[in-house]
Parts: structure tokens; sequence; C-alpha cells
């Protein structure tokens, strides 16, 4: 790998990298009782783990603080110190109220979330680190270790939330990881989720990794619901050479090209007069919708292999040239990875490939088909799905004549008419742009006119002007006094 590359790989992996106190996977501050978070109190974690994740209930939310404040305004909170119970109700510290509140706070930004990204960020962390950054520092921070993916459904019944867990494959805080191993050389044990594998377990292997630093500790049923988020560390481990295999990045074009040299230009497939239909016969266009001359021209770059950027305002069809493209590749024998920011843009690309028949070629790799089940799940009806023979291709003969007769008549309107030399479409924009301006027809003979060029059709255009700027100077006919001056067949009476 050259040294640009490196450097340039190396720069984007460090602003991916956020292991400062802000990100909340680092440092927790868990008295603040305004975050957008729920403590969870009076519980244990490997009974929660039991009830959420290996027998899959849900559980209820129980307010044990009140609503009431006192005279400084403080409101009065239920402490976390009392015996762990074993129901199926999470205790908060929170007052009825506030608990409401905080559970349809908590879902709404969930929710919205997992729309406009296309992941979920709601976790129930279990387990906390107590550490300081220095010997001698003063603040104790708090890290969460287990992070398990919930959702909160609502009730029907009490009109209150419910908290379940989700299909997602358990988490370990990696922020957390890479600041223990850069800082301190501590290397925190993986999460390796098996049938027996327990929460106590794993807190107690960490509590073995951190036994050498002095004032540590680890808050065993400690847990909170929050949004906990490390998408971007995940990206700077695959960024990561290591993890790939030797020389994989050495020569990649597309890498050095994104990351180094640049793209070369290259040379346009089309030129600016071509006409398509000369360059391309039917059969070797593979459009599932509709597209228009300048989207074929972009899936056909794309599919000759040019690197470009499409750039156009919303509703200038790019989701359809996408959903070409994507079938063009399919056809073609390619595999095609099609990412973006926003849920949105992914959902609709999925649902025009869906609606042409074409789902089977299709894997959800995000929200909530993000999990080994449902991807299992999929695979299996997709392998079912190509069991069956596939219907023969449709002759394109029809669809070359079709066209043919199409070009034909378009011929017919653009092509240039003798003796004039003008195009019958020149002629009907005329006359629509004269009515659009309200005009009224000409009363005027119409024997000649056709042979008329636009030399002569301008000459005639020049006469007319000349004869309105003279009648203005002149006046009204009616009005001038030499009219009746030429009536020389005037009678006495």
């Amino acid at each position: 790998m050259t040294q640009a590359l490196t450097r340039t790989l190396d720069a984007a992996r460090r602003k991916l990298l956020e292991t400062g106190t802000r990100n909340r996977l680092i440092h927790v501050n868990r008295d603040n009782q305004r975050a957008n978070c729920l403590n969870i109190i009076h519980e244990r974690s490997d009974e929660i783990w039991r009830l959420l994740r290996l027998q899959g209930k849900r559980m209820r939310f129980r307010a044990m603080g009140s609503d009431t404040a006192t005279p400084d305004g403080v409101l009065l909170l239920a402490a976390p110190g009392a015996e762990a119970v074993t129901d199926s109700q999470l205790e908060t510290p929170l007052g009825p109220e506030a608990l409401a509140r905080r559970l349809l706070r908590l879902s709404h930004d969930a929710r919205t979330a997992e729309e406009e990204q296309g992941l979920n960020v709601l976790y129930l962390a279990m387990g906390f680190l107590r550490w300081r950054e220095a010997p001698g520092s003063q603040v104790l921070r708090e890290a969460p270790l287990i992070l398990l993916p919930v959702q909160l459904v609502r009730n029907e019944r009490s009109s209150t939330f419910d908290l379940c867990a989700r299909e997602d494959d358990l988490a370990a805080n990696l922020p957390l990881q890479e600041r223990l191993r850069q800082d301190f050389g501590i290397h925190l044990p993986e999460i390796d989720e098996t049938e027996t594998w327990t929460p106590g377990d794993y807190l107690t292997r960490v509590e073995e990794a951190v036994s050498g630093q002095r004032d540590w500790q680890v808050d065993r049923d400690g847990m909170q619901l929050g949004f906990f988020s490390f998408a971007k560390l995940l990206m700077h481990r695959d960024l990561d050479p290591a993890n790939w295999p030797e020389g994989a990045f050495d020569g990649n074009p597309l890498l050095d090209g994104l990351l180094a040299r640049g793209f070369a230009g290259d040379a346009p497939l089309f030129g600016d007069r071509d006409r398509l239909d000369d360059r391309l016969d039917p059969a070797q266009i593979i459009q599932v919708i509709d597209a228009d001359a300048s989207q074929t021209k972009v899936i056909e770059e794309v599919r000759a292999g040019a690197s470009l950027v499409v750039q156009g305002p919303p509703g200038t069809g790019k989701s359809q040239t996408i959903t070409n493209i994507i079938a063009a590749a399919a056809h073609d024998g390619k595999t095609v990875l099609f990412v973006a920011e926003k849920m949105a843009a992914l959902s609709v690309v999925h649902d025009r490939l869906t609606r042409a028949g074409l789902r089977d070629i299709c894997l959800e790799l995000h929200s909530r088909s993000a999990n080994k089940k449902a991807l299992a799940q999929e695979l299996g009806r997709t392998l079912m799905a190509g069991a069956h023979a596939l219907p023969p291709a449709a002759d394109p003969a029809r669809l070359r004549q079709t066209r043919d007769r199409l070009n034909a008549i378009t011929a017919l309107l653009h092509d240039p008419l003798p003796p004039s030399g003008e195009p019958p479409f020149a002629a009907i924009s005329s006359i629509i742009g004269l009515m659009g301006q309200g005009a009224r027809p000409p009363a005027i003979p119409l024997a000649g006119l056709k042979a008329l060029d636009a030399a002569a059709r301008a000459e005639a255009q020049g006469a007319i002007a000349r004869f309105v700027a003279a009648r203005a100077r002149t006046g009204p006919p009616e009005a001038h006094p030499f009219r009746g001056a030429g009536a020389l067949d005037l009678q006495p009476t």
C-alpha cells in the first residue's frame, strides 16, 4: 500500500474514533435525572437477562418515586440501594407522571432514529465500569459494559410501554474497549453469546481484567435504558488493514482512486448528438422501470464500468435510475452493495425492485432485518424461490418494430419538408406559441403559403412590420384628411 494511501486511510480512521468522555459509551452521568434515558433500580442483571433475552418476555415499568416536589423544587426519587426483587416489572426511580413522559419520549426518539438512519440505537445497558482517567483523578467515570438491544412496545390495555428484547446481536462496548486498550493496555473480554452465557460471568471476567487498577469497580447490577451508538467505531475497525487479508488494499484501483490519486476522466460512452436508438439494441437494454434518455445514458455508463457522480434535485428520477442500475447489474452477473445515509432512500429503491418482481435478488441488511434470524430466513426463502424455473426471455423483435415505428413518427415531425425546408414540428410550435399569446388566426388566403421558405416569411414579416409602423404614424385611415381622394367616380347626388 502506498504511503499516500496509508496516510489518508489513517486520517479517516482517526476521525471515526470517538473515545472521548463526551461519548456516552465512555462516560454516562447516571445521576443526571433530566437526560434522555431511564435508570433501572432494584434489579439483577442475570435475572433481567433471563426474562428478556432467554424467555423473550415483555416487562413493564414501575414508578418507585414521587411526582411531588419538595419545597426547594427537587422531585423525590427512589433510592437505588434497596434489595433486588424478582418479578416481571422494571423498577425506576421516577414518579408515575415523569415515568410516562420519559417512556413516551424514548419511544418517539427510538422510532425516529430507526426510520431515518435504519438502525436501532436503543439499548439496555447492563453492568457499569467505574473508572478514573488517572490514579489521582477525583472524577469518577462510568461506562456501560453490556448492551442489550431492546424496543419499547405499546401496551394497549394499560396505554403504557413495555420493554422487550430485539433479536439483534448482543453488543459489547467497543469504544470503551479501544479507550482502555490505548490508555491502559487493558483488553476487555469479547462477548461470545452462547446458551450458557450470562452477564454475571462476563462481568466477572471484566473485574479480572481491571483488577490491577486502583479504585476501579464494576457495578454488576447497574442498568440504564438509553441511546448508544458505536457505528463509527465499527467502520473504524472495518478500515483496519490488519482485519483484511494480506495485500487486499494493494493495487485496488477503487480504493486508490477514492483515497489517494483520484479518478481519471473516462471517455463518455455517448456524444451530445448521438441517438441512443442508433447505438443501443433493445435486447441490450435492461430496465425494469421507465427511463428517459438521460437516465439510460447513466445506466449504460455504469454497466460499461465508468466511475461517475449523478446529481439532481428531488423528483428527477435518481431512485428510478438506481433501481435500473441494480437490475442491470444483477442481469450481468454482478453483486451490488447499495448504501444510503437515510433509511428512506433504501426503502424506496427496495420497494421499486419488489414491485418489479425482483425481491429475490434483494437482501436487506438494515433496520429490523439486520439480525441473524431474519437473515437466515430470507436466505432460505430465496433459495427455495431459486428452485423454480425462470420464465423464458421475451423476443425483442416486437420491441424493435415498435421502436422503429415511433422513430418513423418522430422523423415525420422533425424532418424538413420541401419547398419551405421547415419541419412540421416547428410549424406546430409556432402555432401553439401564437395561441398561447391569444393571437387570432389571420384572415388571409392560404394559397401559396406552403411555398414560403424562411427567407420569404422573414421578408413578409418585415413588410408587415413597416406597414404597422407607418399606420401608427398616420393614424386610422377613417380619420385621414385625404381619405376618399382617390375616389374618382363620385356623383353629385
